[in-house]
């Protein structure tokens, strides 16, 4: 059965894209997106071979993710693939012919994220400067941003707020680089331009609204739906 599942798929590499990519490239690709959740090719030049690659074959890749539950999404403006972990099923929808799925993810994550979203499209919408398509802010910003918008906290600790911006990090929305300051509330920090696709106009949209109604907005986040637009 193994032997007959390589076969296939080395068939499907060889009438996909150029036909270049090999069955042990494919099972490279997939690996890193199971273990990163991400591949964009702004990010480095491994990462950009990886990202060039997998386009070549992305039909199968999002067919093989598909039968184990998982959705692969393609932000084409940021050249950059996205996985997404299977969520809850009562909860699916389609909207062109993406799946939306609940991604596990704690409050302090999904509370920062979304307030990075609102940052970077203040900048879209010329209020902050954008330097190649990054925004500088401190996380003094982002903390205060967090607040305001969600009635929401980040971690006292500056070792749990390093944490929490090495997840961000991970998942492409935010860079930074550490150093002794890190977890320090006037380290730099740049959002980046996945962020846009991270983050739905939906739950960016409820997070104004309930934090007009002066709700604690951010517990209500952690069932927010991450999709690609």
């Amino acid at each position: 059965m193994l032997q007959s599942l390589s076969q296939f798929i080395e068939q499907r590499l060889s009438t996909e894209g150029s036909g270049n990519v090999e069955r042990t490239r494919f099972a490279e690709l997939a690996g890193r997106l199971l273990a990163s959740g991400v591949l964009w090719r702004d990010h480095s030049r491994p990462e950009a071979a990886l990202y060039d690659d997998a386009l070549q074959c992305e039909q199968l890749l999002r067919e093989w993710f598909n039968c184990i539950g998982f959705a692969l999404v393609h932000d084409a403006d940021a050249r950059l693939l996205r996985l997404y972990p299977p969520g809850e099923r009562g909860a699916e929808e389609e909207e062109d012919g993406v799946r939306k799925l609940r991604a596990r993810l704690s409050r302090d994550f999904v509370a920062a994220v979304i307030a990075l979203r609102f940052l970077y499209t203040e900048a879209l919408t010329g209020r902050r400067p954008l330097v190649d398509e990054r925004l500088a802010i401190s996380l003094e910003e982002l903390s205060q941003t967090v607040v305001s918008l969600l009635a929401h906290r980040l971690p006292a600790s500056a070792s749990e707020r390093q944490a929490l911006l090495r997840e961000l990090r991970k998942h492409r929305v935010l860079h930074f680089i550490e150093g002794a300051d890190a977890g320090d509330m006037q380290m730099g920090l740049a959002v980046l331009r996945p962020v846009m696709s991270f983050v739905s106009d939906e739950a960016l949209e409820d997070a104004l609204r309930l934090a007009g109604n002066k709700a604690p907005a951010a517990s209500s986040f952690a069932a927010q739906e991450s999709r690609a637009p």
